[in-house]
């Protein structure tokens, strides 16, 4: 076992996003892109999150590639997990001066320092450590 990347912690994110896009598109046809909607694919997003997390133990994207938590999570450390990185996805759907620039901000600002220095996303690190690692 060894420990994940940061493409193998983006890439599950992006199909994670895109996953809940999917489920939220209804929504996007009724409400059109307001805040109603976005807050309706956070929603989504956490539900799907916690689903995930509790029945499989990790989300669809770790699934499809192929990572693992390294240690066991207490339920309290899944739920704050699941709602922190809720509130970083919800940075790709609002801003401040200009589309995106709070995910950019989150990107490179937060979650690409943390990984490189810790080895863990902020959400993960704030929630007990919660480390990803890939079985060979």
């Amino acid at each position: 076992m060894k420990p994940t990347s940061i493409l193998y912690k983006l890439f599950p994110s992006i199909t994670n996003a895109l996953f809940t896009f999917i489920l939220s598109l209804p929504f996007l046809l009724i409400y059109g892109n307001s805040t109603r909607w976005k807050i309706i694919w956070i929603g989504i997003f956490f539900l799907y999150n916690c689903i995930f997390e509790f029945v499989y133990n990790r989300c669809l994207g770790m699934i499809l590639f192929k990572t693992y938590y390294e240690n066991q999570r207490t339920t309290f450390q899944k739920l704050l997990y699941i709602s922190l990185y809720t509130i970083s996805f919800s940075t790709l759907l609002f801003y401040i001066w200009f589309p995106f620039d709070l995910l950019i901000f989150n990107i490179i600002g937060i979650q690409l320092p943390f990984v490189l220095t810790t080895g863990n996303t902020f959400h993960g690190f704030l929630s007990g450590k919660t480390k990803t690692i890939r079985k060979n």
